[in-house]
């Protein structure tokens, strides 16, 4: 009798794991970290103020009092910006066995959402002001171009110093607040990490996004700063890497639709379906926090 192989053996059963492996990125710290609020139209405005400057006030008992110039609050104002993502499945598809997954449609909605996250933390971080017509996308605009103020420009290819990293918590602290976190590529998380103000401690386990091991550095002009990695401080492109600062209180995303999952109308044979929402982000005060940028070469 021939030999039988295995080259030859139709009778085989594939061997094919039911599990499925996604190694993108999902961080989204300001999405998950900030506090929420609610917007109700697609123009959003908040009020800032400020106190008179600091003087010497001492008067002469019984005489009246005097009256400095009082300043009148300033308007701030984003836009929300539409975020959706879409995905559509044959019925075939979803009629067959697969492995992985029970229903293609189900697995490619919790995609989408993910996916949705992702976009929407890149808008939050590096979106730019976009009023938006009937042929443009309204656009919010992100933390980093809400940095007009303590805004620095450090010659290119400067290496990130522990003393330059406190003068930035220094001049937040001089506005009137102070940074309680730090967004950094990776290259500049590791190194701020090194640096002597840098421990473990603990911390408010409430915050979500402490489940991932984060560093909190301690200076005289901010106290327990939390340092996250952000994917989107820098991205391929970048020439410099930049660093942000933020007292997080002072930031907010304000919904005028949170995101959701829908199934859109059917028009062939397969099943549509997207994730949408609408939101913008607040700035309470374009002075609480800092931008750093060009800090060593990518």
């Amino acid at each position: 009798m021939a030999q039988s192989y295995t080259y030859d053996d139709n009778a085989r059963r594939e061997d094919l794991l039911d599990i499925i492996t996604n190694l993108s990125p999902r961080e989204t710290q300001l999405l998950s970290g900030l506090g929420t609020s609610a917007a109700k139209d697609i123009y959003h405005q908040w009020l800032i103020d400020t106190l008179k400057s600091v003087a010497v006030n001492a008067y002469v008992e019984g005489v009246d009092a005097t009256y400095p110039d009082r300043s009148d609050p300033t308007r701030y104002s984003n836009v929300t910006q539409i975020v959706r993502v879409g995905y559509e499945v044959t019925d075939t598809e979803r009629a067959v066995v697969s492995a992985g997954f029970n229903d293609r449609y189900a697995y490619e909605a919790q995609k989408a959402f993910k996916e949705w996250s992702n976009d929407t933390e890149y808008a939050l971080m590096r979106a730019s002001m976009g009023c938006g017509s009937g042929s443009a996308a309204r656009q919010m605009q992100g933390v980093k171009n809400w940095m007009t103020s303590n805004n620095y420009t450090d010659a290119s290819g400067a290496s990130l110093s522990e003393a330059m990293l406190n003068n930035y918590f220094q001049d937040v602290w001089t506005d009137g607040t102070q940074v309680n976190a730090v967004y950094v590529p990776m290259k500049l998380k590791k190194k701020i990490s090194s640096f002597t103000a840098g421990a473990t401690k603990n911390v408010d386990l409430t915050d979500r996004r402490l489940v991932n091991a984060v560093d909190i550095y301690e200076a005289d002009a901010a106290s327990m700063v939390k340092l996250f990695a952000h994917r989107y401080v820098t991205v391929s492109g970048d020439t410099n890497n930049d660093i942000v600062g933020l007292d997080e209180d002072k930031w907010r995303i304000a919904y005028l639709r949170k995101p959701i999952t829908r199934e859109l109308s059917k028009t062939g044979d397969s099943t549509k379906g997207e994730v949408v929402g609408e939101l913008t982000l607040e700035c309470l005060h374009k002075d609480a926090g800092f931008y750093g940028k060009n800090h060593g070469d990518i």
